[in-house]
């Protein structure tokens, strides 16, 4: 298995989310509504992903931090930033990335299957550093594996049949050539 580097899932989610707010920001310049969301005629007419809209309407009251009812370009920036430094959950991999073309990439598929093992501050969330150190682990699980494989009988064993005292002459009569180095 390659490194793994999440950065591509990171990216993938928050271009999503990023992109979908911004064509609906376009039709309402003074902030998007729970309504405006939901609203099935933005999504057929301005060609939006579902996904990104499901995301958008189910975590509404959670992106909307000084509740006013609208999510705003600062609001969408406080979320894209907690995205890309604290990670994503599970849940948020699944619905974010598999709608946006990595469904089916190796990456998604095995931070997916590994997720509790990447995880390792048990947050829920894997970011990029958590995903790249438990690359990093595996990688280096494998070297150490096909280093205990290697078995030293597999080398070559140069020895002397030391039952002579002087091991000169074997060497001489092994090596003629040896005097001429010295």
């Amino acid at each position: 298995m390659a490194k793994l580097n999440g950065q591509s899932l990171l990216v993938s989610a928050v271009s999503g989310l990023t992109n979908t707010y911004s064509i609906l920001a376009q039709s309402y310049p003074n902030g998007v509504t729970l309504e405006d969301i939901n609203n099935t005629d933005n999504y057929k007419n301005l060609n939006l992903n579902k996904s990104f809209l499901s995301y958008l309407s189910s975590n509404f009251q959670n992106i909307d931090k000084d509740n006013d009812g609208v999510i705003n370009a600062n609001d969408l920036t406080t979320l894209t930033n907690n995205l890309y430094s604290q990670g994503l959950s599970y849940n948020e991999l699944v619905q974010l990335c598999s709608q946006n073309g990595l469904g089916s990439s190796s990456l998604l598929s095995t931070v997916l299957t590994y997720f509790n093992e990447i995880d390792t501050n048990g947050d829920g969330k894997v970011s990029n550093s958590e995903i790249t150190a438990w690359s990093n682990k595996v990688e280096e699980e494998k070297v150490k594996s096909e280093l205990n494989a290697f078995k030293p009988s597999n080398m070559s064993i140069f020895y002397v049949d030391d039952t002579s005292t002087d091991t000169s002459s074997i060497l001489d009569s092994r090596y003629p050539d040896l005097d001429d180095l010295t």
